[in-house]
């Protein structure tokens, strides 16, 4: 139910590289799944940057790194990020919570954030100008979908974000009445479409970024891109709503959700919680996962 800020460009572009933490782990992370995960993580960003030989070791061995310091870096942040929403959920949500559990979300993708991108900053400072234009090409073609979608009418533009709006909460509470189901789609309907501002974002960051590579920087001052890029990540540019503005509107929304459930449904949001943090346990191989 709780989610992080929405993603730029450059996070889901730099998600490539933290795969290193996400999906490799998935694979595991003792032994042999462990090594498969790394090879897997490795050959997908590979893909993307068109790596040679010397460029997929260094990969590896930062994958193998990431994967190995991840349940001491990240694990006791994930397990106190569930006990505060767990408490928030049991007491109700509230401003102050709320603003507890975003604070505790950025200080962890922060975290994630600075962590692989000293990792991914002296493999990025060698990409030739064909590796730098490849990379672009492969990841704007992950935005094409949303120009796709914004290109279709708007009342089924509308119809389809009210439809992923409900699924996402169905997927934590069960069934919704038809009742719900009626007033979050009206509510969607009221929220602002900024699917548009979003995407010009990302074009634009991903350019900014593919530009400062092709000036051959050193890795300090690739890791002084990515990371302004990443602080700046929430910005959309002029015209836009502020960040402040989203998130608030965000809150708002989960709390007009929670206002909505029942004491059943409440109940689900819980055990699935729980539910989720012992697979990030067993993903992150931390001891005593069930």
């Amino acid at each position: 139910m709780i989610h992080a800020p929405r993603d730029s460009a450059f996070r889901a572009r730099l998600a490539t590289l933290l795969l290193l933490v996400g999906l490799a782990l998935a694979s595991g992370c003792t032994g042999v799944l462990q090594n498969l995960g790394a090879r897997w993580a490795t050959n997908k960003i590979s893909e993307v940057f068109d790596l040679d030989e010397a460029q997929q070791q260094a990969t590896r061995a930062a994958v193998e790194r990431t994967m190995a310091c991840t349940p001491e870096v990240l694990g006791p942040r994930v397990d106190l990020l569930v006990a505060t929403v767990d408490r928030a959920l049991c007491k109700g949500l509230d401003e102050e919570n709320m603003l507890i559990i975003e604070r505790q979300i950025d200080l962890m993708l922060d975290k994630a954030a600075a962590w692989i991108i000293d990792e991914a900053a002296p493999i990025l400072a060698t990409l030739s100008e064909g590796q730098i234009a490849h990379a672009q090409r492969e990841l704007d073609e992950r935005l094409q979908e949303t120009r796709d979608e914004l290109d279709a009418p708007p009342r089924e533009r509308l119809a389809n974000r009210q439809d992923k709006f409900i699924d996402a909460i169905e997927e934590w509470t069960g069934r919704l009445s038809d009742r719900q189901e009626q007033d979050i789609r009206d509510h969607v309907a009221s929220m602002p479409d900024e699917a548009a501002d979003r995407l010009r974002a990302d074009e634009r960051r991903l350019a900014h970024i593919a530009a400062a590579l092709r000036r051959n920087p050193e890795a300090p001052a690739v890791r002084d891109v990515l990371w302004d890029a990443w602080e700046k990540r929430e910005d959309w540019g002029p015209h836009t709503r502020s960040p402040e503005a989203r998130r608030a509107e965000g809150r708002k929304t989960l709390f007009f959700v929670y206002g909505l459930l029942d004491a059943e449904q409440k109940d689900n949001l819980s055990a699935r919680l729980h539910e989720v943090h012992e697979k990030v346990k067993r993903i992150l191989g931390i001891a005593g996962a069930g």
